[in-house]
């Protein structure tokens, strides 16, 4: 899959609008390998346009007023937001540097217009200072 980087150089973007996510859970939302399949997704005003040059998959779109829930948590040691998007399932996560990116702000911000997102503290823990102790605590 490519990088962020050298996908926003080749499509003239700002890299405080993209944001790399692994998925978890997406239903028929989006397509899924076995496992964890990675997206990178474009942050536009009303949607996050997801591409996975491995998949064939360019520009699904997935509108912000589809987010009926969100909610972090924390599972074997990563960050993730599990929402509900149309009725279905869709979890992601992306490493702890990007949740404290301007995207991942970005991303919160668009959705949480729409729905309350629960856990911020654990967004909180996962992104703050003391976060190694709270992912060895939350692995086991």
């Amino acid at each position: 899959m490519m990088t962020v980087k050298k996908y926003c150089e080749e499509n003239n973007l700002d890299p405080n609008r993209v944001f790399d996510m692994v998925l978890g859970e997406s239903g028929s939302i989006l397509p899924k390998a076995r496992g964890f399949t990675g997206y990178i997704a474009e942050i536009k005003d009303d949607c996050l346009d997801c591409n996975n040059d491995k998949f064939g998959v360019s520009h699904k779109e997935i509108p912000f007023s589809s987010f009926q829930s969100a909610e972090f948590g924390i599972g074997s040691g990563q960050l993730w937001l599990q929402c509900m998007v149309d009725g279905e399932s869709f979890v992601f996560c992306t490493p702890r540097k990007r949740w404290k990116s301007p995207a991942a702000k970005l991303i919160l911000e668009k959705i949480g217009k729409y729905t309350e997102i629960m856990g911020m503290d654990d967004y909180k823990k996962a992104t703050g200072k003391f976060f190694l102790f709270y992912m060895i605590k939350y692995a086991w």
